[in-house]
């Protein structure tokens, strides 16, 4: 099974990943909720691109670690999207 291409699919995974780990209760959260505001810090956001790793079989190197593609889960699951459809060999981890 190869990794999947298709953001809204990798933005859902990764939502479920940050609300069960890093959200509080209550807080309200979705794939375009700016991490900084939610209080995704700079640990959490570790642990996404460890989830993404793992769940994906997809590493964002550390060129892709921008300012854009840190601002929501959206737009961190198009960054892997793309990666992902770069190298389309990449199975994922957890087939």
């Amino acid at each position: 099974m190869t990794a999947p291409t298709d953001p809204k699919t990798i933005a859902e995974k990764l939502c479920q990943f940050a609300r069960t780990n890093f959200l509080a209760d209550g807080v309200e959260f979705n794939e375009h909720s700016p991490l900084a505001e939610v209080g995704i810090d700079s640990f959490a956001l570790m642990e996404l691109l460890l989830c993404s790793e793992r769940t994906f079989g997809i590493r964002v190197p550390e060129s892709h670690l921008t300012r854009t593609n840190l601002v929501s889960v959206a737009t961190l699951a198009s960054c892997i999207s793309e990666l992902a459809r770069a190298n389309p060999s990449v199975s994922t981890a957890r087939e």
